[in-house]
């Protein structure tokens, strides 16, 4: 992707990025920032995500598969228990096949494996229905 040239979504999609990782949401949110997104939500655990989902009702989220103490998967199918079209990707430093087909099997559009280069998120964005122009 050409550094000087930023990717503007049609849309202006929310964004949650949930990671208890603070350094992983930042650099999740400066990539997106680079590609037009600037609306963002974050959380850093199952109960915020569920809060953050409720009240600010992003169009797009990003979830880590392991939470502290808490299993990413598991929190991803409660979201999909509350809200069956929510429009959820992965994003994990272990990337079993396991992980990965149980994550797509629920439905994720995408699974990034950290550290994920700008194309893979651009990609996954992309099945996450966001078009762009530029």
């Amino acid at each position: 992707m050409n550094d000087k040239k930023k990717l503007t979504p049609l849309r202006s999609e929310k964004v949650l990025i949930v990671d208890d990782c603070r350094i992983m949401r930042d650099y999740l949110r400066q990539m997106l920032l680079e590609m037009g997104f600037s609306r963002f939500v974050e959380a850093e655990n199952a109960e915020e995500t569920f809060e953050r989902y409720q009240t600010e009702k992003p169009n797009i989220v990003f979830l880590d598969i392991m939470l502290d103490e808490e299993d990413g998967l598991a929190v991803f199918e409660q979201l999909l228990a509350r809200d069956a079209n929510a429009k959820v990707a992965i994003i994990s430093a272990h990337s079993t096949a396991d992980n990965v087909k149980k994550a797509m099997s629920l439905g994720a559009k995408g699974f990034l494996v950290k550290p994920f280069q700008p194309k893979k998120l651009f990609v996954t964005l992309k099945n996450m229905g966001c078009e762009f122009i530029g």
